[in-house]
């Protein structure tokens, strides 16, 4: 089956306006909320300020940064990957789950979906360390080569690995291996319109991000300095990251629904 890239947006926005509210639900408490805590208690302005400094100074603001807000920070990734996998439930699934069930879906999948992110980036580690070392010993121009195909290939590789969490959250797959080997099935011989898909939504990201900072500083201009505007930014921020994160679920779902076909009713049991 060629993967069909109008049809998976079309579906995505079906998807989307067809379970709005309980999305914003879900959206609003694992996506919203724990993004403004992160921005309110955690805020990244001295990470923001030491990027415009040396690279020693950018490592020390960031060990600084992660030695006081990491319990937030672990909390903030734990509610969102929660979040993210519910919220695939929602959509996925021919069953619709309640807010609940949902919930309990995500909350079973966390650590095997944390498992095969541990297992991709060891892979990914792994093939990095190999080609610093070979670089190091070959010269400057061969380890920029090789910087470059190896990028290339880990790229390819993540498209063929980016319905991992849908796999999981949608088909109940939760040994971290099969769900791997699951998503590089489903992607296999649509790996190139997967990837140019994705790559045009990035686009069109990096083309909205510019009007986007014009609104945050429009908005960052008219409310006053400091806790406000930790506020006000942290709750713009929130809200653009769970909207946008909807909507990126929402294709994911829709790439899956389409590749895998309907899933057998069997599946729905999987988390009663």
């Amino acid at each position: 089956m060629k993967f069909d890239m109008g049809r998976a947006w079309s579906d995505a926005m079906t998807l989307l306006s067809n379970n709005s509210r309980l999305i914003v639900i879900l959206a609003g408490v694992f996506l919203f909320l724990p993004s403004l805590v992160l921005g309110v208690f955690a805020p990244s302005t001295e990470l923001e300020a030491a990027a415009a400094g040396s690279s020693e100074q950018m490592q020390a603001a960031m060990a600084a940064y992660l030695s006081t807000s990491w319990p937030i920070i672990v909390i903030y990734a734990l509610a969102s990957t929660i979040g993210t996998l519910a919220l695939l439930a929602l959509l996925g699934r021919d069953q619709k789950p309640t807010v609940g069930e949902a919930i309990k879906i995500g909350a079973i999948a966390l650590l095997p979906y944390l498992a095969a992110s541990l297992i991709i980036g060891a892979g990914i580690g792994l093939v990095a360390g190999v080609v610093v070392a070979i670089g190091a010993a070959a010269g400057p121009a061969v380890a920029a080569l090789l910087g470059f195909v190896v990028l290339i290939g880990i790229l390819l590789v993540a498209f063929r690995l980016i319905l991992v969490g849908p796999v999981m959250a949608i088909e109940g797959t939760l040994n971290p291996i099969e769900a791997l080997r699951r998503s590089w099935t489903l992607v296999k011989g649509n790996t190139r319109y997967v990837a140019a898909f994705m790559i045009l939504l990035f686009i069109a990201l990096f083309v909205l991000s510019p009007v986007i900072g014009m609104v945050f500083g429009v908005i960052g201009a008219l409310v006053p300095s400091g806790t406000v505007t930790i506020w006000v930014n942290a709750i713009f921020e929130g809200l653009i990251g769970a909207v946008g994160s909807a909507v990126f679920l929402a294709v994911y779902a829709a790439m899956h629904r389409q590749l895998a076909g309907e899933s057998p009713k069997s599946l729905s049991q999987t988390f009663d």
